[in-house]
């Protein structure tokens, strides 16, 4: 799950954006309760320009994520509030 996010992002920065949509939805299919997923997804979204359902997958992430990464979602969180792409 953790390998499948980090290939994931590798592919965005990458520009390989669709092959990283297809990585991230499918890790989501197979893991739906883990809070990486959620990242993940929200990262698709930011990429789509959904940043209403970036946020709200930023949030779940940020729910479930152990207590040091916390921080790091809340930013993303606010960076998605205002419109702007994660990913870059």
């Amino acid at each position: 799950m953790q390998q499948a996010h980090s290939y994931g992002r590798q592919l965005i920065l990458q520009k390989h954006n669709e092959e990283a949509f297809k990585v991230f939805r499918a890790n989501a299919a197979k893991h739906p309760e883990a809070w990486i997923v959620h990242a993940g997804l929200a990262r698709v979204y930011s990429a789509e320009g959904k940043f209403d359902d970036a946020v709200k997958e930023m949030k779940v992430a940020q729910q479930g994520a152990p207590d040091p990464q916390k921080p790091q979602i809340d930013g993303l969180v606010k960076r998605l509030e205002a419109k702007e792409d994660i990913n870059r």
